[in-house]
């Protein structure tokens, strides 16, 4: 299922800043299985469902689309099967001649580069994905033994590892494409610092300095920045009462100090609350203390929302939502989301919840 929400996401990102000289495209093809007056339909995929651009129906038995795109982008075209939208096909459209055969639960377009290297991927992708499944069925099946159950656990991540390395292969080898802009721009979060570092640098030589990578420079710097190990980097935003509020002030009167990111609207971060609290009064005596910093615009919410959930430890907020400056200085991307500090100012753990929390609270601060 995570694969396949990837796979969305990638049909609405743009592909590439070139443009092609040819005026206009046209898109051209058939649709097995479909029949004269049938309706086909151009558009993209958000999280499985197919959000319509442009729609023709089929004469002669073939369909065409022809418009202007300043810029490459992936999108698909699908059609009408028992009253449904059903995806045929995804492609990139640019200005080109552009030929599809669209056929059900099969990928696939010819005219551009660019569709020959999308096509090269997903199907080279498709073969990697293709060995999980016999090790997916045993991992999900109750009735085998616990031991079989964990082997095919370690199969799948191997070939998890496998999916990586030829991503991150293929990227590297075809680092000026506009596929390699979409892939990276969709699964820059899944690489470790030191190969988002090599791919950057390729960038680098080859002269890409656009908007992608200046965005994952920055993420870079702040992911080596705030590693568990290195020092932490200090907040100031105001409080509740709108006063400036300094966590350096926090971090350096306590043994270790969370950094706990979180919003009012936030439906994960609001049920992981309870066991917030329950660290909280288990180990506050002991030296611990929370800062909670806030993804929140409104700031009556925010202020509702500390006192209806019992949140008796400091925050703060610039009231930015995804654009808040704390949540840029340690580069976090979805919430909840926890960071700890010691009393040196050294970042010790990141992300525990729960039961894993508590476990470390007790490991350091016993």
């Amino acid at each position: 299922m995570k694969k396949l929400i990837f796979l969305s996401a990638l049909l609405i990102l743009l592909m590439s800043a070139t443009t092609v000289d040819q005026k206009g495209y046209t898109i051209s093809g058939k649709v097995v299985g479909a029949k004269d007056g049938d309706t086909v339909i151009l558009g993209y995929v958000d999280y499985m469902s197919i959000i319509p651009l442009d729609t023709t129906i089929i004469k002669n038995g073939e369909f065409l689309f022809s418009g202007n795109q300043e810029e490459p982008v992936c999108r698909c075209v699908s059609f009408i099967k028992n009253g449904i939208s059903v995806l045929g096909s995804d492609f990139i459209l640019e200005n080109a001649p552009i030929s599809i055969t669209v056929e059900e639960n099969k990928r696939g377009a010819t005219g551009t580069s660019n569709n020959e290297l999308w096509n090269e991927y997903i199907q080279q992708d498709n073969n990697i994905s293709m060995k999980m499944n016999p090790f997916w069925e045993i991992s999900e099946d109750t009735t085998k033994t616990e031991s079989v159950r964990e082997e095919a656990k370690k199969e799948l991540k191997k070939i998890e590892i496998e999916q990586l390395d030829f991503l991150i292969k293929f990227m590297r080898s075809h680092i000026t494409s506009g596929v390699t802009h979409i892939l990276l721009s969709s699964y820059y979060q899944m690489l470790e610092p030191s190969r988002l570092e090599t791919i950057l640098s390729d960038m680098q030589k080859a002269g890409i300095k656009d908007e992608l990578y200046l965005t994952l420079k920055a993420k870079l710097d702040a992911l080596t920045t705030t590693a568990i190990g290195c020092k932490f980097t200090d907040i100031e935003m105001n409080d509740p009462e709108g006063k400036p509020f300094k966590l350096s002030t926090i971090v350096e009167k306590n043994k270790i100090t969370m950094i706990d990111f979180w919003a009012s609207w936030c439906g994960p971060c609001r049920a992981e609350i309870p066991n917030v609290i329950k660290a909280y009064e288990s180990y506050k005596a002991k030296g611990f203390e929370i800062v909670g910093v806030s993804f929140d615009n409104n700031g009556e919410a925010w202020r509702k929302s500390i006192k209806s959930l019992g949140m008796t430890w400091p925050q703060m907020s610039d009231l930015q939502g995804w654009k808040s400056k704390g949540g840029a200085a340690y580069d976090i991307t979805s919430i909840p989301a926890t960071v700890l500090i010691n009393q040196k100012g050294e970042i010790v753990a990141k992300n525990l919840r729960g039961e894993e929390l508590s476990k470390k609270l007790e490991e350091l601060l016993r």
